[in-house]
């Protein structure tokens, strides 16, 4: 099957947000780490904390994994969440890199036959296993890539990829994002000439170990201690904790969302810890028991009786567009700025109660 009828077969709305101006230290920052600005920062830029948290999260900061299984892992992840976004882009990267379009394509039908090792097949299988969460991907399938070589850091530093490809696809779907150039340049006559070189810029290597992050005392510490080792500890720290520090949308408004999230992914621990922090914020035992219950409650606002519900339907969807259609409903009334981190709320409430199975027994 050819790419573009890959491609075409995924549903997609209009953008939700048009461009809008960069700062310039963001621009120089994100260019700084991709070596190009790309598409979605325009669309992302009234939320910074958002656009370094994408851009970090997606940049393969591992030690213990190939890179060039965090490739492959984005592209099937990406490709099981419908995110035409995302899967366009890696695609092109992949092809930028060297892959054959035979080779891709195989993949997508099934990576099974493709030409991949064992332990890369398990990998990608339990990379998807983490992206759908149905069911929770559970000890005895971490087991199962121990057994096929891969280091207890390794398959921390795989649930990380898995869980950081599905923070980009919840935000490249929610806006609807528009296909990056790149894919279109990628069978460009000069693009082909230059792909070695090219290549050479995009190939990532592996970083050295890090130890934790210190203090890593903020929301949800126990799973950025998982990856103690890895330097996705530190970015996963960072992108949380700038999260929280932003003011855009209430503190509240954040644990509510984790807390649905949380329920609806069976993350008990992640639960507990916004149960916990709603109480702080004044929320009664018997008002969070109704809000995780309901998805509704007097004590919601305005805006969180709309963003509320909204979250529970990010965890799974089977298709693209009515999701899309929803988020615009979610967004109506509201400022760019508190359309975008409500969709990243969303986003890193996905990734962190994905994330938190390496904390299961």
């Amino acid at each position: 099957m050819a790419a573009s009828a890959v491609i075409a077969d995924m549903e997609w709305e209009e953008s939700l947000l048009p461009p809008m101006p960069v700062p310039a230290d963001l621009e120089a920052d994100i260019r700084r780490q991709f070596g190009v600005v790309p598409g979605w920062l325009a669309r992302v830029a009234p939320t910074p904390w958002l656009a370094r948290a994408w851009a970090a999260l997606v940049r393969n900061p591992v030690a213990h994994v190939p890179p060039a299984l965090c490739d492959l892992v984005a592209l099937v992840v990406s490709q099981d969440n419908s995110c035409r976004y995302c899967f366009g882009a890696q695609r092109a990267v992949l092809r930028l890199l060297g892959y054959r379009e035979a080779y891709i394509a195989r993949l997508e039908r099934d990576f099974l036959v493709a030409e991949l090792s064992d332990a890369d097949q398990a990998a990608l299988d339990f990379a998807r296993r983490v992206s759908r969460a149905d069911p929770r991907p559970s000890r005895p399938d971490r087991e199962r890539l121990a057994a096929a070589g891969f280091s207890a850091p390794a398959v921390a530093e795989l649930t990380f990829t898995a869980a950081a490809t599905v923070f980009a696809n919840r935000i490249a779907t929610l806006l609807a994002l528009p296909p990056e150039p790149l894919e279109k340049m990628v069978d460009r006559p000069l693009v082909r000439l230059l792909r070695p070189l090219i290549a050479r810029r995009l190939r990532k290597q592996l970083r050295g170990p890090e130890p934790l992050p210190h203090p890593n005392d903020g929301p949800y510490a126990p799973v950025v201690t998982a990856l103690d080792g890895s330097p996705a500890a530190r970015v996963l720290r960072r992108a949380i904790d700038d999260a929280w520090a932003s003011e855009v949308l209430p503190r509240r408004t954040k644990m509510l969302v984790f807390g649905v999230v949380a329920r609806a992914l069976g993350c008990a621990r992640s639960e507990a810890e916004s149960r916990v922090a709603l109480e702080r914020e004044g929320f009664a035992a018997r008002d969070v028991d109704e809000i995780l219950a309901t998805l509704a409650s007097p004590r919601l606002d305005a805006h969180e009786a709309r963003l509320v519900p909204f979250a529970r339907e990010t965890v799974r969807y089977h298709r693209t567009v009515p999701v899309q259609r929803r988020m615009r409903e979610v967004a109506r009334g509201l400022e760019p700025a508190e359309t975008l981190e409500a969709i990243g709320v969303v986003a890193l409430a996905n990734a962190v109660c994905r994330l938190s199975v390496l904390l299961d027994d």
